[in-house]
């Protein structure tokens, strides 16, 4: 390996000397939650290709590379081992990281709220059902109910709701319809982010942005905290998607997307966050 500079070197999370504040370490995280993700724990033998991930300290133990953290995981030499050496590169799949890894979870934060949104709606969906079942006894508990909830929700809202429930059984059965598209949509929306599809991207860039037209309207006439909280959590995540996720061809586009995978999720990248072999080699160097 050629000789770096220490400026050619990228700290693995959690390790940069120079940093005065700690930052939150989306990788320690993933590592936390599913366990280090590591190569070779079943190989018979390592050779000198593998020591970007895995290296022999003795006979009897051996330094493990997380993929995810970069961490070295000090493990035996299995006694009985599954293979004769460590998968081939182009049988590894690298796990997130870096930007992609930070994305995931943003995207993941988001599908949380359609899961709220989801819940909600259901909600409204067996109310609106059970007063179509039994519209003559549960329409005015129904009614009283959201009625109660002007404070929160405004005044225009409550009162659309109000009018259709005040009327027979069509209306009812269109507000049923339109809630359960929503279900569907919002269902879809949550599953496209949960696993950072592009497709989920662009679903929830249009539905948030459709649902910013009578969030505005409301504000005209009501400033409640939840219409106001809603609105601005919308617009936060219609910018992020895109600014951040390049939506439309904006800043690069899905080649960009492409470009900034490459960089942090590569072997590439893997060899950037390693130091020289004789400082990893050591005992010393353990960690994890």
């Amino acid at each position: 390996m050629p000789s770096r500079s220490p400026s050619d070197f990228e700290y693995p999370p959690g390790t940069d000397p120079h940093r005065r504040r700690p930052r939150l370490s989306f990788e320690l995280l993933g590592c936390a939650w599913n366990g280090h993700s590591l190569v070779g724990t079943d190989a018979a033998t390592v050779g000198g290709d593998d020591a970007l991930v895995v290296r022999d300290l003795d006979a009897e133990r051996r330094l493990h590379r997380c993929l995810r953290c970069d961490a070295w995981t000090m493990l035996p030499v299995p006694a009985h081992p599954a293979r004769p050496t460590p998968a081939a590169r182009d049988e590894i799949v690298l796990p997130d990281r870096g930007r992609p890894l930070k994305s995931r979870y943003v995207l993941r934060l988001i599908a949380l709220t359609r899961a709220f949104n989801v819940l909600v709606l259901l909600l409204v969906l067996a109310g609106a059902v059970a007063v179509l079942v039994n519209r003559t006894s549960l329409r005015d508990d129904l009614v009283a109910n959201a009625s109660s909830l002007q404070t929160v929700f405004g005044g225009q809202a409550i009162g659309q709701v109000q009018s259709v429930l005040a009327g027979g059984a069509g209306p009812l059965w269109l507000v049923a319809t339109g809630v359960f598209v929503l279900v569907v949509l919002e269902t879809s929306e949550g599953v496209g982010l949960w696993r950072a599809t592009r497709w989920g991207e662009y679903l929830t860039f249009v539905m948030t942005t459709l649902l910013l037209v009578p969030e505005v309207l409301e504000l005209t006439s009501s400033t409640s905290p939840g219409t106001i909280i809603g609105m601005v959590v919308n617009v936060a995540v219609v910018l992020y998607l895109l600014i951040s996720k390049r939506l439309f061809g904006l800043r690069g586009g899905s080649s960009a997307i492409a470009a900034e995978r490459e960089h942090d999720i590569s072997w590439a990248a893997l060899a950037r966050h390693l130091p020289e072999r004789s400082d990893v080699g050591a005992p010393g160097a353990a960690s994890g």
